[in-house]
């Protein structure tokens, strides 16, 4: 999957594109995604080969993602290494994150024609392009958000759903559909990788307060200095009385650059953090469920695997 990615940017000019795409590409990261879609596969009797494509692809929609997070959000760090808009500019990163898409599905195209039993492309790639969509409807919430005081948790529920869930539920998805799975499977990876996507987002949220900077690879308390309205924060504002009140409005609003460490004693106090953690554990648990249909494979049971993993997560 790797030497996937390098062929398709490797030799790419110009290097004013192509030069922050290798930076990208070669930092690392969990490549979560692309392998729920070869698992998706596996789970389904296909093989990595009927996959291989698409899981590239899917991964060019998550790292387009994060290239343009980071600039909204001015992240000066992903992964230990300097984001794209730091190393070079903003308008470097605005085009090197909507050339890899176009990549994307360049390489998608060829998916659809190596799936197994003849699988036409059209159906990968509307889920695809529904993914594609659904990231930045997410994304558009997410900024929406931060000018405003306050947020219910069915809007930020909502918001993670779209920003985080569709895409990797599209990824088990695609990797059943490139395995040629019954649509009884299809839908039940489906519905293992969204809530799997929520369970991640809340735990990213949750690490955001109580993570090692280190093993993060993000600066800890960086959704509470721009406001962000993480499941921590909404939860928090819920409970939250008096002086705590008070606090949590000016992180809402904005004004939490210097109220790291008080607002994380808000939502100890809360119980904002436990009960991130035992909305986690009960995504984990829907997720793992949603695969009980499907038949043994070493697929399924590394999936199983997977979602235990991400809720113990430390990055």
């Amino acid at each position: 999957m790797n030497r996937g990615l390098r062929r398709l940017v490797g030799s790419g000019k110009p290097a004013i594109v192509y030069a922050p795409l290798r930076h990208t590409l070669s930092s690392g990261g969990k490549r979560l995604r692309a392998l729920l879609v070869l698992l998706g596969c596996n789970a389904v009797g296909g093989t990595d080969a009927n996959a291989l494509s698409a899981a590239v692809a899917v991964e060019c929609l998550h790292n387009f993602t994060l290239i343009h997070d980071d600039v909204m959000d001015r992240s000066p760090v992903r992964r230990g290494r300097p984001t794209v808009h730091a190393k070079w500019n903003d308008a470097v990163a605005v085009l090197a994150g909507d050339q890899l898409m176009s990549l994307g599905y360049q390489v998608l195209l060829g998916a659809g024609r190596n799936g197994k039993n003849g699988l036409g492309v059209e159906r990968i790639l509307t889920v695809y392009t529904h993914a594609y969509r659904d990231v930045c409807e997410g994304q558009g919430f997410d900024l929406e958000f931060e000018g405003r005081r306050a947020v219910t948790m069915r809007e930020y529920r909502k918001m993670i759903d779209l920003k985080t869930a569709r895409v990797i539920a599209a990824a088990a998805e695609i990797g059943a559909l490139a395995g040629g799975g019954k649509p009884a499977e299809v839908r039940s990876l489906r519905a293992y990788g969204r809530r799997l996507g929520l369970a991640f987002q809340i735990r990213d949220d949750e690490l955001d307060v109580t993570g090692n900077q280190e093993e993060f690879g993000k600066k800890i308390g960086g959704d509470i200095a721009r406001g962000k309205k993480t499941y921590l924060l909404v939860k928090a504002m819920e409970k939250a009385r008096g002086k705590d009140a008070a606090l949590l409005r000016k992180v809402a609003a904005g004004r939490g650059a210097r109220l790291v460490a008080q607002a994380r004693s808000v939502y100890e106090r809360t119980g904002a953090i436990d009960a991130a953690r035992r909305e986690i554990a009960k995504l984990t648990r829907g997720a793992k469920s949603a695969l009980r249909t499907l038949p043994a494979s070493p697929g399924k049971a590394i999936l199983m695997d997977i979602a235990d993993r991400l809720a113990d997560r430390t990055a």
